[in-house]
């Protein structure tokens, strides 16, 4: 029988889903496969192991232990990036399989997306993930499937810059100089030229094709469900389904007989990078967090912390589950960052959670061999 385990976060993001995803991908590194199923290039997962440690957002958090990646329709993909972080990887051997429908982003999503959230500042990392979604909405199209074609990449180019020509028209005049400003930065014929070598790192699949040959799926989750494009606080979300929602749907249509696992991170404080509000809990005075891999940026601004909001996460499980088949699902805990903050008291944080998990883990490191499993009360 299969085995299906989604990685879901409680908060905000940056809960340490890079984290849970290796660990889930060490116990039968020959036999899994990880799968984006929402988000994109934008993502930036954090492994560690005693050779390095990396940031993944091209490449599934499983890569360390050459265990590939697929990608669904619901992810975007940056050439250029998948094209530096494979290079970087070499010695990994690093393995994609693209849904010929992933979005392609372009130099002129990133443009158009960070010239208008230098007006907005609704918290975006800027790399045109969310203008992409909102692009292909209005069926302007990029799609993998178009990047084994030079012709084609180059006609969706001009596509979608004369998409952005006509879309600040109605923009005013501080974002269109900052949207020429940035293209000077950029390089068409580098983007074309990426195209062409990442296909040494991809080839295009559907899942169906690939399911014969793994046994345990791990379904790596994007950002946190209180960004969620439904259950997020308008106007800092994302324009993504960041709870198992799309997970569970792929799972139902090609993965029937699986057994399924949900694991929900949460670290043991509140974290939020990016514009927006966070709960109104005390500050938290945290040790061993020099090596923290979310530093402030020009559109993103400062990582904040708070202390645990229990209220949130019961909420953020309350909107998870409503995605929920009639399946058994075992689900799971992650608590990160213990380390961190030594006065958690764990105990007294899982009594006031409503939901029972079947099994709790705590990492107490930035390395999946940090991660020790929790005893709890059984129902």
């Amino acid at each position: 029988m299969p085995k299906c385990s989604i990685v879901i976060d409680l908060g905000f993001g940056d809960a340490g889903k890079g984290l849970t995803t290796d660990f889930l991908a060490s116990q039968h590194p020959k036999k899994s496969l990880v799968i984006r199923f929402s988000g994109g290039h934008q993502v930036g997962h954090t492994v560690t192991t005693p050779a390095i440690t990396h940031t993944f957002s091209n490449f599934g958090s499983g890569t360390l232990q050459n265990v590939p990646t697929f990608y669904t329709e619901k992810t975007t993909i940056f050439p250029p990036a998948i094209f530096q972080e494979g290079k970087f990887l070499k010695a990994y051997q690093p393995q994609l399989y693209l849904h010929p429908l992933a979005m392609v982003t372009t130099l002129y999503d990133i443009a158009f997306n960070r010239a208008v959230e230098k007006q907005q500042q609704h918290g975006s990392c800027g790399l045109g993930f969310g203008t992409t979604i909102a692009r292909n909405k209005e069926e302007i199209f990029f799609f993998a499937n178009d990047l084994q074609f030079e012709w084609v990449i180059k006609q969706r180019l001009n596509s979608i810059k004369t998409y952005y020509e006509h879309q600040l028209k109605a923009q005013p005049k501080e974002v269109k100089k900052y949207y020429k400003e940035e293209l000077k930065q950029y390089d068409e014929t580098f983007f074309i030229e990426s195209c062409k070598h990442i296909q040494a790192f991809y080839s295009i699949a559907n899942l169906p094709e690939l399911v014969p040959a793994f046994e345990h799926f791990i379904f790596e989750g994007s950002q946190g469900i209180l960004l969620d494009t439904q259950y997020g606080f308008y106007p800092h979300t994302t324009w993504s389904n960041t709870t198992s929602k799309n997970a569970l749907q792929l799972i139902e249509k090609y993965l029937k007989t699986a057994k399924i696992e949900i694991y929900y991170v949460t670290r043991c404080y509140q974290t939020r990078h990016g514009n927006g509000p966070m709960s109104a809990t005390k500050n938290v005075q945290l040790q061993h967090n020099e090596n923290e891999a979310n530093v402030e940026n020009e559109f993103q601004g400062k990582f904040r912390t708070k202390a645990l909001d229990v209220s949130l996460l019961n909420y953020a499980l309350s909107c998870d589950a409503i995605h929920h088949p009639p399946l058994p699902i075992a689900k799971k805990l992650m608590v990160t960052c213990l380390d961190q903050l030594p006065d958690f008291s764990m105990e007294g944080f899982v009594e006031k959670l409503e939901v029972h998990f079947q099994e709790i883990y705590g990492s107490y490191g930035p390395g999946r061999t940090t991660i020790k499993p929790i005893h709890q009360k059984t129902e």
